[in-house]
């Protein structure tokens, strides 16, 4: 049978978030993030990886030709994305300048774009609206198929003329007077 202290080591829960912080980071960002999240006992800060630089970094469609930070926060005790949010504000980055998720959270990459920027010609509808309308009894269906079958024994038989082959015909099987077919053919 476990002890009590069991049940309550088995029973610590963790909350898990991902900071994705977009440019340069402030000098001791990290050890200084750590500490005013002291409050929530942080177990675990890891700093995950960091992007090239690109145009448009994802979830900063505002910030152009930067790196992004990625951090990894897991503490003992419940806190949200606000809050931590708001902490960050606390030691002066921009909030266009990072983003905080939740372990269940979604990120933007996935709740899919409501908007896809108008910048160097890009698509603006993403129901493709702006797309040709396409018949599609044009390129499935029976009709579509029968239509390409012919389309393949024209090509075919014009190929075989070309190159000076003649149709392959079988012979008619001939009939014995007493109206039955000969089996050998005669």
């Amino acid at each position: 049978m476990k002890t009590f202290k069991e049940y309550l080591a088995e029973g610590k829960k963790s909350y898990s978030f991902k900071i994705k912080v977009a440019g340069d980071l402030p000098e001791d960002f990290q050890s200084n993030l750590k500490t005013s999240l002291e409050r929530c006992k942080v177990m675990k800060m890891e700093k995950l990886s960091t992007t090239p630089i690109q145009a448009v970094p994802m979830d900063f469609p505002t910030m152009k030709n930067c790196e992004v930070h990625v951090f990894e926060v897991a503490c003992e005790y419940p806190i949200t994305s606000p809050e931590i949010s708001s902490d960050i504000k606390s030691m002066g980055l921009d909030e266009t300048c990072f983003r905080v998720r939740g372990s269940n959270e979604s990120s933007e990459t996935e709740q899919g774009e409501t908007e896809i920027l108008n910048t160097d010609g890009l698509l603006t509808d993403s129901q493709y609206k702006e797309g040709t309308n396409v018949k599609h009894k044009d390129f499935f269906g029976d009709d579509f198929n029968k239509s390409f079958l012919k389309d393949l024994s024209k090509v075919a038989k014009q190929q075989k003329k070309d190159n000076g082959q003649s149709e392959y015909k079988l012979p008619k099987a001939k009939i014995d007077k007493t109206g039955v077919k000969s089996a050998l053919g005669s």
